[in-house]
């Protein structure tokens, strides 16, 4: 498994370091495949997608937030959860589709 990177103390990880480490973890915080993977690409930075980096604080959002009721936080932050997954489907077809149109070589 690939080594997270170490920025000013903090992991950064990738989905592929990300997810291994849930999977490590999953039957102690009991989620699911499914699960894991929406928590790993909604929290995705944007300004990296390309590179599958991840941002710390939306991903510790979802062990922070209690999701016992349905406040108005929760509902926030489902809804934010919602756009962001949305948003990164539309940015990961459009590298795709500009990825199709590089020259053979990928220049």
């Amino acid at each position: 498994m690939a080594r997270a990177l170490r920025v000013k103390g903090l992991s950064v990880h990738n989905v592929k370091t990300a997810i291994g480490k849930m999977n490590e973890l999953k039957r102690d915080i009991k989620l699911t495949d499914d699960e894991i993977t929406i928590i790993v690409y909604t929290s995705l930075d944007h300004s990296h997608l390309n590179n599958l980096i991840l941002l710390p604080g939306e991903f510790l959002k979802w062990f922070n937030l209690n999701f016992e009721g349905e406040s108005t936080e929760e509902r926030d932050f489902k809804d934010n959860k919602e756009e962001i997954w949305i948003s990164t489907c539309i940015q990961a077809a459009g590298i795709i589709k500009a990825y199709n149109q590089m020259s053979s070589n990928k220049e």
